[in-house]
């Protein structure tokens, strides 16, 4: 496996291995991006993005797509916007987004309260995120639904967070966005 910025195929085996272990022990692991050596002795960010993408949707981790149950994306913004809630004070919450198991796209859930249309994606609007922001996100998100994972986007210290990483199903969650597949 290779994302493409020289983390190889052993560095993620490691990686896979030590999260599974911490699921076989009853743990809840809590990942995120963070600094790391590369293959070629060089520096870079393994974002947290990535990182997902690489647990859940490699064929060389059956075992960890065997124990991964639920993939949860916790933010300093409570989901997904129409657009970008920081720059845009009429961004409007996205509660349910649905993909496309076949093409991969990613669209608005008819049965939301919020109109269908186009969403605004782009990466983060903060100057020290180099992982992607949202488009990261997503993308990730879309690999761990295509491997049959539920995946919601919430906000950092809210109670949806705290219901969710509990096991409660998404549906229950107040504030968040929920990605699933479309049927």
């Amino acid at each position: 496996w290779d994302i493409g910025r020289g983390i190889g195929a052993a560095a993620m085996d490691l990686l896979c291995e030590s999260i599974r272990q911490s699921l076989d022990a009853g743990l809840l692991p809590v990942i995120h991006g963070d600094a790391c050596l590369l293959d070629d002795n060089d520096a870079g960010i393994l974002g947290g993005d990535t990182l997902v993408e690489g647990l859940v949707g490699s064929s060389n981790n059956t075992k960890m797509k065997e124990h991964v149950r639920n993939v949860i994306f916790i933010t300093d913004v409570a989901g997904v916007f129409s657009s970008d809630p920081k720059r845009n004070s009429n961004a409007r919450l996205i509660r349910s987004l649905k993909v496309d198991m076949m093409t991969g796209e990613v669209a608005i859930d008819d049965n939301n309260s919020e109109e269908v249309g186009k969403m605004e994606i782009g990466g983060s609007s903060h100057a020290h995120d180099v992982t992607g922001g949202l488009k990261a996100k997503l993308g990730a998100a879309v690999t761990a639904v295509q491997c049959g994972k539920d995946v919601i986007i919430v906000q950092c210290c809210s109670t949806s967070a705290e219901k969710f990483v509990q096991g409660h199903d998404p549906s229950t969650v107040e504030e968040g966005t929920v990605i699933t597949r479309k049927l």
